[in-house]
């Protein structure tokens, strides 16, 4: 695990409890995962506050899967948690054609529909 770089995917604007809540939920997973010794990317952990900043103003997925996928392309695995709108994602599905591409192993992770405090 040490220089192993994990990218860990999840619907955002998908999600169907919403931005904040998927935001919160994958960043307890990334958490989670990183106590367990994971390294582990997350681009929502990094996009969401930067998008709440409001700098950024009618950017298109395409602008996010560019800043994306500069990093995913540098992982060694891209991990999905699954949590309620992961397939209908296109954020997700894209990230899954670009690992697929390159032969990158896939791993899902099951929800366990998790309450946040």
């Amino acid at each position: 695990m040490n220089n192993h770089l994990i990218y860990l995917a999840s619907p955002y604007s998908k999600y169907t409890g919403g931005k904040e809540e998927a935001f919160q939920l994958v960043c307890k997973k990334a958490g989670e995962l990183m106590s367990l010794g994971w390294n582990i990317f997350c681009p929502i952990a990094h996009s969401h506050p930067i998008e709440e900043t409001g700098v950024l103003k009618d950017v298109s997925h395409n602008f996010w899967l560019k800043q994306d996928f500069a990093v995913l392309a540098r992982c060694n695995e891209l991990w999905i948690f699954k949590l309620p709108g992961w397939e209908e994602s296109f954020g997700v599905q894209q990230e899954m054609q670009f690992a697929q591409q390159r032969g990158m192993p896939i791993r899902l992770l099951e929800w366990e529909n998790e309450i946040v405090s």
